[in-house]
């Protein structure tokens, strides 16, 4: 089965108005995830935060038919230039001003080397870049086939999309750096500057 990772970069004008007007209504339980994303993407949620443990953005992620993960984000308070984002094993933010070390290493059941441009694979983790403008602020969507939110029968096949809502969750980590796709092991990403928790809901 062929394994691609696509992106899809949103600006402002792309999406709803209030996701870029600042409007705090009171969406979803008091957050912004209705203008992010349709009501229908209900599959898993979760808010970033920094390493002061701040609330800078959201997450949203929904299964797609078969295989495959598709996600969008909104953070805010990034420096200006691109960051490397990654898939991490546990969901667990709480370790903010320890640099989010709770949530532990790249997700990697193949034990595939890092990098979408390395030759000898990549990671279930590895995902591409965003681009954080002057404002700090960034808005994207990526789809990624080699994961799945929960366990199926897919999944379960050795070459399967991983599930990545086990029993302690996943956690989405933005990076102070780029992400050079090719350097071992995180391709130069450099300390984690955000975090979304995403655990099972009770």
């Amino acid at each position: 089965m062929t394994r691609s990772v696509k992106i899809w970069m949103a600006g402002c004008a792309t999406l709803a108005t209030a996701a870029c007007g600042g409007d705090n209504g009171n969406h979803r339980g008091g957050t912004l995830l209705e203008s992010l994303a349709p009501a229908e993407w209900a599959d898993a949620a979760a808010k970033f935060v920094d390493t002061h443990g701040h609330e800078t953005g959201h997450v949203v992620l929904t299964n797609a038919p078969g295989a495959g993960v598709l996600l969008r984000l909104d953070v805010q308070e990034l420096s200006e230039g691109w960051h490397g984002v990654h898939l991490h094993q546990i969901g667990d933010c709480s370790d903010a001003a320890d640099g989010f070390k709770a949530s532990g290493g790249h997700i990697n059941p193949d034990g595939n080397a890092h990098g979408l441009l390395n030759p000898d694979g990549r990671k279930r983790a590895n995902l591409p870049n965003i681009y954080a403008g002057a404002d700090g602020r960034a808005t994207a969507e990526f789809f990624n086939d080699t994961v799945a939110l929960f366990p199926s029968e897919a999944a379960a096949a050795e070459v399967g999309p991983h599930p990545l809502l086990d029993d302690d969750g996943f956690a989405v980590i933005i990076h102070q750096n780029a992400d050079d796709h090719k350097s071992q092991p995180i391709g130069g990403t450099g300390p984690r500057v955000a975090c979304a928790a995403v655990i099972r809901a009770p």
